[in-house]
């Protein structure tokens, strides 16, 4: 956690917008993790539970399944910048020139799900791929998700079933 929280990407994706002395950059990167390698599916609506349950089967990986986590992290964030820039895991209206601060529900569906994603297909689809989440930035059921109560099991599942439906109906691919 520490050595991907201190990554280039990360500091660009990020902003270098998450305090370090109170770890809530590890934390974030704790959350892809959980995400990616436990599935939204387990999680029981304990967030502390759920990233102490990923750190323990971390601790149990081989090397080159972590170095596999790890390109798979690096992509979500090299994704998510180039197609938002300063803007990545922020809810953000077009147009909108202040930066509102990261937001960790839009984080983990959007990290994870932008992780397995090639490049050029985020380049080849980037306008329409932009178009799809400014809209659901707009969804009130999304924005629920993301704001209030987002621990919520229901609201959890719901956000990543909200996104992996977009990133199926926009990209045609089904990898969150």
């Amino acid at each position: 956690l520490k050595e991907e929280s201190r990554t280039e990407i990360f500091f660009k994706a990020t902003g270098k917008s998450l305090n370090k002395n109170k770890m809530r950059d590890r934390e974030f990167v704790n959350r892809f993790c959980a995400f990616q390698l436990l599935g939204v599916e387990k999680y029981n609506g304990d967030m502390d539970d759920f990233l102490a349950s990923c750190l323990r089967k971390m601790n149990a990986m081989e090397s080159m399944a972590l170095k596999k986590l790890s390109l798979q992290f690096r992509q979500g964030l090299e994704n998510n910048f180039l197609l938002f820039q300063d803007y990545a895991f922020r809810r953000y209206e077009r147009g909108q020139e202040r930066r509102s601060l990261l937001n960790a529900s839009f984080w983990d569906v959007m990290s994870t799900g932008l992780s397995r994603i090639d490049r050029n297909i985020i380049e080849n689809r980037k306008a329409s791929l932009q178009e799809a989440i400014y809209g659901l930035l707009k969804n009130e059921e999304f924005i629920k998700a993301i704001t209030y109560g987002p621990n919520d099991v229901k609201q959890v599942r719901g956000r990543f079933n909200l996104c992996r439906n977009l990133l199926q109906e926009t990209l045609g691919v089904n990898k969150h």
